[in-house]
């Protein structure tokens, strides 16, 4: 399985270069093209998880592509257009559902320092990007907080259960996954951030940098940490 996900990541991060070299360096925004190029790497993704998943079974392999799926649809629309972050959000928030259901069902002990570090960032996130626009865009807000709150729980699940252990899951595999969730969040963080104005410093590069990587992780992670349903073979 490692050797398929070497070559399936090599593959996917020349295709993320490739639109890093198409876009000049992820800035020219809002064009056919960009939107192309950027999906380009999530649709490799989303192949491979639908007919191989590493070793997957094959409604987990279902999961995960749409998972994927849903994001590259967020990809796209957050690519065509500024004011698309909305409708990308709740793309991204079907996308969420599917990955939260690969392993919500495995016991979960939270992390309470871990919780209360997201919480606190919830604070400033909230002081410095939502309470400023609650008055003129209350609509929109409720929507990207919802997803805010749907990615901040697939965190804190997939966070806690690799610091505080899930038996019935691979302790690699919940790493990778914990690292993948952990860069998404970053990811959307700084994508808030720089929609308001505070983050100035290669927005579109860190973005995306951190999305991509975490994609990548979240599929890695799965594979591993998913135990695989083999069926016993009775011999009369």
């Amino acid at each position: 399985m490692r050797s398929q996900f070497s070559s399936i990541g090599l593959a996917y991060f020349l295709l993320v270069a490739n639109f890093n070299y198409q876009s000049n360096g992820f800035n020219d925004h809002y064009t056919l093209s960009y939107s192309f190029w950027k999906v380009t790497p999530i649709i490799l993704l989303t192949a491979f998880a639908y007919l191989n998943g590493g070793g997957l079974g094959k409604e987990h392999r279902k999961t995960m592509a749409a998972g994927l799926f849903f994001g590259g649809v967020g990809d796209w629309i957050i690519g065509m257009r500024h004011d698309g972050i909305i409708l990308g959000a709740l793309a991204f928030g079907i996308g969420h559902l599917f990955y939260l259901s690969l392993f919500r069902h495995h016991e979960t002990k939270v992390h309470s320092k871990f919780l209360l570090g997201m919480l606190a960032w919830a604070l400033v996130i909230g002081q410095l990007c939502f309470v400023p626009m609650l008055a003129d865009h209350r609509g929109p807000l409720v929507v990207f907080a919802s997803y805010s709150l749907l990615l901040s729980t697939c965190t804190l699940t997939a966070v806690s259960q690799f610091l505080n252990g899930s038996k019935s899951q691979n302790k690699e595999g919940l790493l990778y996954r914990a690292i993948g969730f952990f860069l998404f969040y970053i990811s959307d963080s700084v994508l808030m951030l720089s929609h308001t104005g505070y983050w100035k410093l290669a927005p579109s590069f860190c973005v995306l940098s951190t999305y991509y990587t975490a994609q990548y992780f979240i599929l890695y992670g799965n594979t591993m940490a998913v135990p695989t349903v083999t069926k016993s073979v009775k011999i009369n």
